[in-house]
């Protein structure tokens, strides 16, 4: 479930990008210019930008030149956000006018109606598919998808049990969690034929995304050359877009009119023709790229963590002891009475964020930003990134950030501190529309690993915490490691294999249909 590496060139691209597609304003003086790095005439910085884990080298040089910092890709500028109280003032309360995103040229190729909502800048699309999303996250936050979720829960503890690969167990579980909820498709395998075309397709399109998917992504002037010569890159994008059709037609089909008609899946909700908006089953497809990878990356961390810093593992665990008890696994009731475990989770999120750098930002209008004293002109179409890695380390704000402590979200009571805020879901009105799903999934999978094992490390285990045991990829999952998941008991294993099989395992129990 890799994606492929994002390059320097990668971020030329996306500056570049924002120059061509977008009115550039006049240019401001160096000395209203955030400071940054010195770079090289006509390249800029361009060539000390490394070819992997982009997030380290945008979190030295917050953490050297401040919480705004200026880089420059060949002659365009991007603004680099380290500090939380700026990034919320720029991204949330001006978001009017800094809620836009770059487009890759190639994916107006590739996706002609533009249906992939997420990454594109603001328009009626956008909006539309905010909306709907809203409308079923609103589901989840009431509890549409919790029985679900434990199953799946429940599900991972047994086979991890049953001493399969843990690491690509998490990535079955945050696939299944994705696709049952979305399409009515359970995955209990890892190893089904649809899984696998949406998984193929996903490693597709961030392939086609990338410089390296087409030239036109580094040189965008090309296709618009008018002549009679070929443009090779038409028909790759074509074949993607009938195939990704496809794939996706298959699971409406299911959802709608097949096996998983009866259920309450964001399908039947994006398809249905009974809204104003009308059928916008197009506007689904990000869902499962969007959530399997960051959800499966950030639990593989956690795993991690536990073997790095196993300190505040037993604390965890006795809260669970005192609250759930030795003889059922946790559930979402659990929840408000676990403060240690959701302590966990925000550390979890805190320490490794699946996406290390955020996802652009655009200016669609000149803005003016006072920061330390000096005011700094943003022009329009500025790409500015909140760099998740340097907003959750500032060290200003978190002792000892690079290491694992879920202590330091709790107070001397043991309960949770108040004003919590997090970047790893984005900002505004571009913060990740599934945040209340992905939060449960990871949620009630912590608890029920916490619950159910010791974790430790293996023979052979020769991992850190630095960059070297991560992918430096998109989403930056840990490279896989050896990792022994025990029962805390024979008891433990008991219950686990008992409510395994006691369970509701009928997703159209599990996905009930809303009552008319």
């Amino acid at each position: 479930m890799g994606t492929p590496s994002l390059t320097a060139l990668a971020l030329a691209t996306i500056a570049l990008v924002g120059g061509f597609y977008t009115l550039r304003a006049r240019a401001p003086s160096d000395t209203r210019r955030p400071p940054g790095p010195r770079g090289v005439p006509l390249l800029g910085n361009l060539l000390q930008v490394p070819a992997k884990h982009l997030a380290t080298y945008f979190r030295q040089l917050c953490e050297e030149y401040g919480g705004l910092v200026s880089i420059n890709l060949a002659g365009f500028r991007l603004m680099l956000i380290g500090d939380m109280a700026l990034a919320k003032e720029l991204l949330e309360k001006r978001s009017i006018k800094f809620s836009s995103r770059p487009v890759a040229p190639y994916s107006l190729l590739y996706d002609p109606e533009q249906q992939n909502w997420p990454v594109l800048p603001t328009g009626q699309t956008h909006f539309i598919g905010r909306k709907l999303s809203a409308g079923v996250m609103a589901g989840v936050r009431a509890g549409e998808t919790e029985l679900l979720q434990q199953f799946d829960a429940l599900l991972c503890a047994n086979r991890l049990l049953d001493g399969k690969n843990w690491f690509h167990e998490l990535e079955r579980t945050s696939a299944s969690m994705v696709m049952s909820a979305g399409f009515g498709l359970h995955c209990p395998t890892g190893e089904e034929p649809d899984l696998k075309e949406v998984l193929g397709s996903i490693a597709d399109l961030v392939l086609l995304s990338t410089p390296s998917g087409s030239i036109i992504n580094a040189l965008p002037f090309l296709d618009n050359i008018p002549g009679p010569w070929s443009k090779p890159w038409r028909a790759p994008a074509a074949a993607f877009r009938k195939r990704e059709d496809a794939v996706y037609e298959k699971l409406f089909t299911r959802a709608i009119s097949g096996e998983a008609a009866g259920m309450n899946t964001w399908a039947s909700v994006f398809a249905s023709e009974d809204k104003p908006e009308g059928d916008q089953r197009r506007l689904l497809n990000p869902y499962a790229v969007a959530a399997i990878e960051t959800t499966a990356s950030t639990l593989q961390s956690f795993v991690l963590a536990c073997i790095l810093f196993p300190g505040w593992i037993a604390r965890a665990q006795a809260e669970l002891d005192a609250v759930v008890g030795p003889d059922r696994i946790p559930v979402f009731k659990d929840r408000p009475h676990l403060p240690c475990v959701e302590a966990v989770l925000r550390e979890t999120l805190r320490w490794r964020p699946a996406l290390r750098f955020g996802l652009p930002h655009q200016a669609t209008s000149d803005d003016v930003v006072e920061y330390q004293g000096k005011e700094y002109f943003i022009p329009k179409g500025t790409i500015v990134f909140a760099v998740t890695w340097a907003l959750e380390h500032d060290k200003s704000k978190y002792e000892n950030s690079d290491e694992f402590r879920p202590e330091r979200f709790l107070d001397d009571k043991g309960q949770l501190k108040p004003g919590y805020e997090t970047s790893a879901f984005g900002f505004g009105r571009r913060v990740c529309a599934g945040q209340p799903f992905a939060d449960r999934s990871l949620w009630i999978n912590i608890a029920t690993m916490l619950w159910s094992f010791n974790i430790r490390k293996s023979s052979g285990f020769k991992y850190g915490c630095g960059d070297a045991s991560f992918s430096g990829e998109l989403s930056n999952p840990p490279l896989e490691f050896p990792a022994v998941f025990e029962a805390r008991s024979a008891h433990h294993a008991e219950v686990i294999r008992q409510e395994w099989a006691d369970c509701e395992k009928d997703l159209n129990v599990l996905l009930p249909q809303h009552k008319k």
